[in-house]
């Protein structure tokens, strides 16, 4: 084979090998190696993705040359891909040839995943976002970090690291930076927010808005409550409904249920809300609020004066948290755990604590770390927010399981 470039011979290597094993029976591995070749042909994937993108990125001149917008765009109508996946696969090219080098030589080893690439050069991207006083130290510390980090942690767990990882590196410069862009944010939502709806002449209304998060957030909870979804997929014969058509239904069942005498002037009685926040914060208007029950892991923030509007307004059950943060006992001796525990628990909680499982923790049920009948405590300490499917494997005899540090359940089956 004549030599024409170490990338197109590696290719040429590549697909030949490729044609070898294209016929292979993977029926016949057993589990373990099928454990095997599904890891390492992850990582030769991410591998190959790397060294697609590094050549993406280089490969301006075929836009240039093709009179397409940029190279992602030429690879996407060349190979027939979807457009957009195509772009964003040139914009975060760019990022990694121009930004994050050290992110760049995780994915060309094959230490990190294309989904785990995304996340953490988003999160960087947003981290120097806005911030040009930064040390450039602590941004490549951080990229480090995030990296080091993807050893244990997948997409889900490294988007919350990423929010929140400035904090730990420089903690001094955190609050005012989060209090300014707070501000700007809710400033912005105040300025933009916006809610329109036009008949479509056949029976439906297309309804378009834009509004706060923290309004989504309150809209999302209490929409949470209507649509008890094992109840309604009862009521369809068993049959999965959409998520957007569940909302669509319990967005009706709220305003059917709405009491036309409790609905004033000023727009009637506020929800009840979960606000965690110290007593500190809220008296002197320092720091930030947080509206609990977030499934991604980080809470809606708010600023202490919206917090100290809500308590005009709204029911606030207060969240108590310790010195560390934990959210304190609310328990008491009874068997079931009463609201205000599974309130916290899934405060705390946030998603279906099985791993991988992301059922936001307001749709899941409360399992006894140790049974009630073995002597366990009902408390928020030894509660945790597991789903029905879950929970019912944690009971299920055919099946054992772990529990992880940071609280996760891994199952396995019994042999």
């Amino acid at each position: 084979m004549n030599s024409q470039h170490p990338i197109t011979d590696s290719l040429a290597v590549l697909h030949a090998a490729l044609d070898q094993v294209g016929v292979a029976q993977a029926w016949a591995l057993p589990p373990e190696a099928k454990k095997q070749v599904l890891r390492d042909l992850a990582r030769a994937e991410a591998r190959v993705t790397a060294m697609k993108l590094q050549v993406l990125a280089l490969s301006a001149d075929l836009a240039e040359e093709s009179g397409d917008k940029d190279a992602g765009s030429w690879l996407a109508r060349d190979q027939r891909l979807e457009r957009r996946n195509a772009r964003l696969d040139d914009k975060l090219a760019s990022a990694l040839d121009t930004r994050w080098h050290h992110l760049t030589d995780a994915f060309t080893a094959g230490a990190v995943n294309l989904d785990q690439v995304r996340v953490i050069a988003r999160a960087l991207d947003e981290l120097v976002e806005g911030n040009d006083d930064l040390d450039p130290e602590l941004v490549q510390r951080a990229e480090h970090t995030l990296i080091d980090h993807a050893t244990k942690f997948g997409p889900r767990e490294l988007r919350i690291l990423g929010r929140r990882i400035l904090e730990h590196l420089d903690p001094e410069g955190t609050q005012a930076r989060d209090e300014r862009r707070l501000r700007d944010a809710e400033a912005h939502a105040n300025k933009t927010q916006r809610l329109s709806w036009r008949s479509l002449g056949d029976g439906t209304t297309r309804l378009t808005g834009v509004i706060g998060d923290d309004v989504a957030h309150r809209l999302e909870t209490i929409l949470n409550a209507f649509a008890q979804p094992r109840k309604q997929a009862a009521a369809a014969d068993g049959k999965l409904i959409p998520r957007p058509r569940l909302m669509a239904l319990a967005f009706r069942d709220l305003l059917e249920r709405l009491d036309p005498t409790r609905i004033p002037d000023h727009g009637g009685d506020a929800t009840t809300v979960v606000v965690t926040i110290t007593l500190h914060e809220l008296r002197e208007g320092l720091g930030k609020a947080g509206l609990g029950f977030d499934p991604d892991g980080d809470d809606t923030h708010i600023t202490p004066e919206h917090a100290r509007r809500l308590a005009c307004q709204a029911q606030i059950i207060p969240a108590v948290l310790g010195q560390a943060g934990e959210i304190l006992d609310l328990g008491r001796a009874s068997r079931l755990h009463t609201p205000a525990m599974r309130k916290a628990i899934r405060l705390r909680d946030k998603t279906c604590r099985a791993d991988g499982c992301d059922i936001p923790a307001t749709w899941c049920e409360i399992h006894h770390l140790v049974p009630w009948s073995e002597g366990g405590k009902t408390s928020v300490k030894d509660g945790v927010a597991l789903c029905s499917h879950h929970h019912h494997i944690v009971h299920d005899p055919a099946f054992d399981h772990e529990r992880h540090p940071d609280g996760s359940f891994r199952f396995y089956r019994r042999r």
